[in-house]
């Protein structure tokens, strides 16, 4: 059985110990192009290299088949993945009960919260995203496959801060922040939780920060015709 996959980079492989570990819920957020989707895509890559399987599951048609060969090198990996596209959140949800079926290896959910986004609001949101978050930790736990769920990021304001003269300086005094979309219930069964940042696009520099356990300082990867892998 696998106990871990590797990203592509052994810098980010090196801060989660050893990969991304079965067993476990793994979080992957950032802003759009920060490489979420790219590191699913080696994943699933580095998974079939070990003859192990892998469910994916697609909720805003990120799933590029042709990217998964080219990062392999062989179109026999598309055997080893089981692809659903959700079109809504039951679709997503539903699509869980196959992990029971196949047995994979690694689950993907990429895009954790885009359905919810636009099917639920206010506390009823985060109600049904926690329900189904609890069930994944509790799959990662029972068929000892590792999930990962990647998500996307919202730009916040500061808190405010008002100065003498009554005017609000809190941006000078603290930037707006880039922060995970329903971050406090996604953080709740997450056993691990880590960030992509692009430092420079144009040069594929990227970096990822393990906050979840709380682990070493950013660490920098790049991204290439062979998926995630570490900047030369």
């Amino acid at each position: 059985m696998t106990v871990s996959i590797s990203t592509g980079s052994k810098a980010i492989d090196s801060v989660l110990g050893g990969g991304i570990h079965t067993g476990m819920v793994t979080d992957i957020y950032g802003e759009s192009g920060s490489g979420k989707s790219q590191l699913c895509f080696t994943l699933c890559a580095n998974c079939a290299k070990e003859d192990a399987s892998t469910l994916f599951i697609d909720t805003a048609g990120t799933f590029r088949p042709e990217r998964i060969m080219e990062i392999s090198g062989s179109q026999l990996v598309l055997e080893k993945i089981t692809y659903v596209r959700a079109f809504t959140t039951m679709d997503q949800m539903k699509a869980t009960t196959k992990i029971l079926e196949i047995q994979p290896a690694l689950v993907i959910v990429d895009g954790l919260t885009y359905l919810f986004s636009t099917e639920y609001a206010g506390p009823e949101r985060h109600r049904v995203l926690m329900k189904y978050l609890h069930e994944l930790a509790v799959l990662a736990i029972t068929s000892e496959c590792a999930i990962v769920v990647t998500n996307m990021v919202r730009t916040a304001p500061p808190i405010s801060v008002i100065d003498q003269a009554g005017r609000n300086v809190a941006q000078a005094i603290v930037p707006w922040q880039q922060r995970e979309y329903l971050g406090s219930s996604v953080s709740l069964y997450s056993h691990v939780r880590m960030k992509l940042e692009i430092v420079d696009s144009a040069k594929s520099s990227f970096r990822a920060v393990l906050l979840q356990p709380s682990g070493k300082g950013p660490v920098p990867f790049a991204i290439s015709v062979l998926g995630v892998s570490d900047i030369k």
